[in-house]
């Protein structure tokens, strides 16, 4: 689906030691089982062995004392409803169940087995366990490779953005940049140039003509071994409204649109905003891929549209829609930067506009 990458240099650089993320400090391991309802005692081996009696409500619980809460949900509908089955889950069994962050993995993972070594059922030095630990090495020197920043931008100002007759005459996608939009392309350069000094930069583009044309103008503030990879990704891409648009009915759909709300509606012959978040869901991981093998340099820069911007972190932060539909469209090149933490995950640092 994607173009393949385009090398500029071979640059490289020294990223930061990153370290998985910790749940805050307990008066008692964060790792040790709850009391179930059928232990006679709390205490001792036969407490410990009582882990295997564990239900869905006891395992919901092991992961609030961990601070996961966001995963009560995702275990319960992939049926780990016993503590059988909790102890047999691995790397690739949480990520399918949805725990994308790998530092979360890492936590999970380490809490299983000192609950497998309380309840008597694995010894520190047998094969599974070694095994746990080469993946576990593995995914920290992959997250040592992430990015500093993702610093997602909408393209500067186009014909349509001024004109939207045009759209019944020309296909959107080769809609250019109008005089400001070069303006505010070559201001947004200079300003990302700033923000990143003269750290190793990769961007990936939507093929649309302003994107292509926001990107072009913004990596002229750049010196070229500072680039290390340029990728064109169909996925980036504009939302679909339906080929030529007839401009007496834009109106008609805009105003549907906000009755239905951006997420759901769906344009004649054109896209809803349910796609363009599917879509957003395949880059990523694309760009994890590259993120791991330490393709992305030191910032990753994703020059897009409005709608995808939105979509991007609504998919990335696990937003709710309704928090989605509250956001305000991006402003032509306004930046959203994401920063990469000391526990592995990365924070929102730009302020969005809202409604209440």
């Amino acid at each position: 689906m994607a173009s393949e990458f385009k090398t500029v240099s071979g640059l490289s650089r020294k990223p930061s030691v990153l370290l998985a993320p910790v749940p805050e400090a307990r008066s008692r391991s964060p790792c040790a089982p709850r009391a179930h309802k059928a232990w006679s005692s709390a205490e001792g081996r036969e407490a410990d062995r009582a882990i295997l009696e564990w239900e869905e409500d006891d395992i919901a619980a092991w992961l609030a004392e961990l601070g996961f809460q966001e995963y009560q949900k995702m275990f319960a509908e992939h049926a780990i409803n016993s503590g059988r089955l909790l102890l047999e889950l691995k790397e690739s069994h949480l990520h399918e169940i949805g725990v994308a962050r790998v530092g979360h993995r890492l936590e999970i993972r380490k809490c299983l087995e000192e609950l497998k070594e309380r309840a008597g059922l694995a010894s520190p030095t047998d094969f599974t366990s070694l095994q746990q630990k080469l993946d576990s090495a593995r995914e920290e020197q992959q997250v040592k490779n992430y990015p500093s920043r993702i610093i997602l931008i909408r393209h500067a100002e186009s014909q349509g953005n001024v004109d939207l007759s045009l759209y019944a005459t020309i296909p959107d996608n080769k809609l250019t940049l109008t005089e400001n939009g070069v303006r505010q392309a070559r201001a947004a350069g200079i300003e990302l140039k700033k923000l990143v000094g003269d750290e190793s930069v990769t961007f990936y583009v939507s093929p649309f003509t302003r994107s292509r044309q926001t990107y072009e103008l913004i990596q002229q503030a750049f010196p070229e071994e500072q680039v290390l990879k340029y990728r064109e990704d169909p996925r980036l891409r504009e939302q679909e409204w339906g080929n030529f648009q007839d401009p007496a009915r834009i109106g008609e759909f805009m105003a549907e649109r906000r009755k239905i709300g951006a997420f759901y509606y769906r344009f004649p012959t054109g896209e809803s905003g349910s796609d363009v978040y599917d879509r957003v869901s395949t880059f990523l991981e694309t760009l994890y891929r590259d993120m791991q093998k330490g393709f992305c340099g030191q910032n990753a820069i994703l020059v897009s549209h409005g709608l995808f911007c939105r979509l991007f972190l609504t998919r990335f932060f696990h937003w709710s829609v309704e928090k989605f539909h509250k956001l305000w469209n991006f402003k032509n090149t306004q930046f959203a930067i994401m920063k990469l933490q000391p526990r592995g995950y990365y924070k929102l640092i730009s302020e969005l506009k809202s409604d209440p």
